[in-house]
């Protein structure tokens, strides 16, 4: 028996995850979470967030079976979902399905034969599933947010019951593709090659039946379905991490004879000016501190920064424990992001900048202590940060990460 081929008619969206055609879910999943990171929006980079857009347009597409199916077959351009085919289907399912027959050389390109006639278009399994960007503060993804919105969304009509029709009204078989809900148009397959595709028919949109204009449903115009405005409550849990996808399963738009789709929710986190998520850290932050040189040299005890949710950090760093060299990082243990499901939180990485004096000090100290003798003070230590809120002493780790 010869092995089955994994065949895809465009490989953009694997190409862009850096994955094979072959890639589980999980596979992909991982690949995804690891381009996100990479390409994450960044207001100095104007292509950062179109590469960040097309990599989550990939992941939508891939870790749904029914539209990878479909994308694996006709690509991004292809029939709506429901119309697509298992990406391990052999040559031979490959060009039946696409065909309706058998093929051979003709002048310039393949002749299909219709033998068997094509099949109506399958109903897909579920309605078309909505996906929302969203985005959120790194303070509301640390203390976590109740979101409130009203949607618009597709529902089957009240007044047709979803057949588009007037009542008493029976729809007409389409004229056009003889009530198969399908046509062969001519598609470019590979270069210089030229092929008749199955694409679903325009004329009755697939169905295989028409309404009449003057027989139309008023209420939704022959379209099947009404718009509907509902209120959705959703909890975005603290911890909730940049590029996650909230489902709200069943209440996407609704279509005739198919279960709704899902509301997904796309969660982006909005860039903070002091706080950095920490990569291949599991809920770890990142902030840059400035000390002065005396503190560097001599320790400090003081607020250090205000976390995301207002409590003070105070950090005393005792004379002759430690001396703090520009760009060290040390950690505050427990004082990153929550990590879901575990109860408790990553760490927080301090890299610190150390401020040396200025020329205009040196000079002052020159004239005003002569060349004899002096007692030189460095610039003091920063006041502390002005906060209402809690204030809760933490200490540094002993040992800087570098």
């Amino acid at each position: 028996m010869s092995p089955k081929l994994s065949l895809v008619f465009d490989t953009t969206y694997y190409d862009l995850l850096e994955v094979s055609v072959d890639a589980t879910d999980a596979e992909i999943k991982k690949a995804y979470k690891k381009k996100a990171m990479q390409h994450h929006p960044n207001p100095d980079d104007p292509q950062a967030h179109e590469t960040f857009q097309k990599i989550g347009q990939a992941y939508e597409t891939l870790s749904n079976p029914n539209d990878r199916a479909t994308y694996d077959s006709h690509g991004p351009d292809g029939p709506p979902r429901g119309g697509g085919m298992p990406s391990d289907m052999d040559m031979d399912d490959l060009f039946s399905q696409m065909f309706g027959g058998g093929f051979g050389m003709g002048g310039g390109g393949f002749e299909f034969e219709m033998g068997g006639g094509p099949s109506r278009r399958r109903k897909p399994t579920k309605g078309r599933d909505t996906t929302i960007p969203y985005d959120i503060s790194l303070e509301e993804a640390y203390k976590g947010k109740k979101v409130i919105m009203n949607l618009e969304r597709d529902r089957i009509c009240g007044g047709c019951e979803g057949s588009g029709a007037r009542a008493g009204v029976e729809p007409k078989e389409c004229g056009n593709c003889e009530g198969k809900g399908v046509v062969f148009t001519d598609r470019h397959i590979a270069p210089g090659l030229l092929g008749k595709v199955k694409s679903p028919c325009p004329s009755c949109h697939g169905e295989g039946k028409k309404i009449r204009d003057k027989e139309k449903c008023k209420k939704c115009k022959g379209l099947k379905v009404t718009k509907e405005k509902k209120r959705i409550e959703f909890m975005i849990d603290p911890g909730t991490e940049d590029g996650e996808r909230i489902a709200l399963r069943g209440e996407g738009d609704e279509e005739p004879e198919v279960p709704a789709g899902d509301i997904i929710f796309l969660i982006r986190h909005l860039p903070h000016p002091s706080f950095k998520p920490q990569p291949h850290t599991q809920g770890g932050l990142s902030i840059l501190i400035s000390i002065r040189l005396s503190e560097s040299l001599l320790g400090f005890s003081r607020i250090l920064f205000i976390h995301l949710d207002g409590r003070g950090i105070q950090i005393e760093s005792k004379k002759g424990e430690r001396i703090i060299k520009p760009g060290s990082i040390y950690t505050i243990k427990g004082e990153g992001m929550p990590i879901r499901g575990t109860g408790r939180k990553g760490d927080m990485y301090v890299r610190f900048d150390v401020e040396f004096p200025t020329i205009d000090w040196a000079k002052h100290q020159i004239l005003e202590t002569g060349e004899g003798d002096t007692k030189v003070e460095l610039p003091g230590k920063k006041p502390d940060l002005r906060i209402e809120g809690e204030v809760v002493k933490r200490e540094l780790s002993m040992r800087p990460v570098n």
